[in-house]
């Protein structure tokens, strides 16, 4: 317990350090920890080779982030990722084609899928950082953390009835309650600074609350599948990276899942204020 805590402390250091400037520095770390989960994610479905090889089929995935990331420092705004996406999608299955048979269809698909699951949803907080307000707003995707640490806590304390048993079977639908509210409680903390410091509008602070109340539930959800792609594979952590919590996926799923959320809640939300 005393690793992983001291580890989630070096994370929010990390955090603050590029949360607060934002910019090219945010950028790059977003860039490296999408290069990470991509490699972790390829690894536990089984794109990545067991020989530790890099495979042409994942090299092509590696080259899609790169454009992706490019694209979004060119752009800066959400309305043309369907090029990076599709042109993520064009290349991984002209990759299959060519190179058929010597992988499966369901390689090529987990190859797409990989890209889009982790580079493609944690670049949102890069295009959340450049909205107004952004210095606010790029920080409730991390309610996800806020919502698991409730969670716990209000699960240890108060758990009797199972949310996924076969699933996870430690999660209870006590804690799930106690995330949520744990979550909208710090949405309501954010949303008082938001109005007291920029916005002078008191609605600024239920829009808030109201945005991390339905991030908590997706970041719930994304935890989960995490944890089913965990179990379908028959692994116990994407990786050991990060001591006391396992790999980027790991400390990483539930806030990946919910950062476009978070995105698109914000843009017809908060854009008006």
């Amino acid at each position: 317990m005393k690793t992983r805590v001291l580890s989630g402390v070096v994370i929010g250091l990390v955090l603050a350090g590029v949360l607060i400037p934002g910019g090219i520095i945010l950028a790059a770390v977003l860039f490296a920890i999408s290069l990470i989960s991509y490699f972790e994610l390829t690894r536990a479905t089984g794109v990545h080779q067991e020989d530790g090889k890099f495979s042409i089929l994942e090299i092509c995935g590696y080259i899609a982030i790169i454009v992706h990331y490019i694209q979004m420092l060119l752009v800066g705004t959400h309305k043309y990722y369907i090029f990076s996406i599709m042109f993520a999608f064009f290349l991984i299955m002209v990759c299959y084609v060519v190179n058929f048979p010597k992988f499966k269809s369901m390689q090529a698909m987990a190859a797409f899928f990989c890209f889009v699951y982790a580079p493609v949803n944690m670049s949102f907080v890069y295009l959340l950082r450049l909205r107004s307000y952004g210095k606010y707003l790029a920080w409730i995707p991390f309610i996800a953390w806020v919502c698991d640490t409730c969670a716990y806590f209000a699960g240890r304390a108060f758990g009797k009835h199972k949310m996924a048993p076969i699933l996870s079977p430690k999660k209870t639908i006590e804690g799930a309650i106690g995330g949520i509210l744990g979550s909208v409680a710090v949405g309501a903390v954010f949303g008082y600074l938001l109005y007291r410091n920029e916005v002078h509008n008191v609605n600024v602070i239920y829009m808030l609350m109201l945005i991390t109340f339905i991030g908590s539930i997706i970041a719930q959800l994304g935890d989960l599948l995490a944890s089913g792609i965990k179990r379908d594979h028959n692994i116990k952590d994407y990786g050991n990276l990060i001591p006391g919590h396992g790999g980027i996926m790991d400390r990483f799923d539930s806030v990946i899942f919910v950062i476009p959320c978070i995105y698109f809640l914000a843009v017809v939300m908060i854009s008006h204020f």
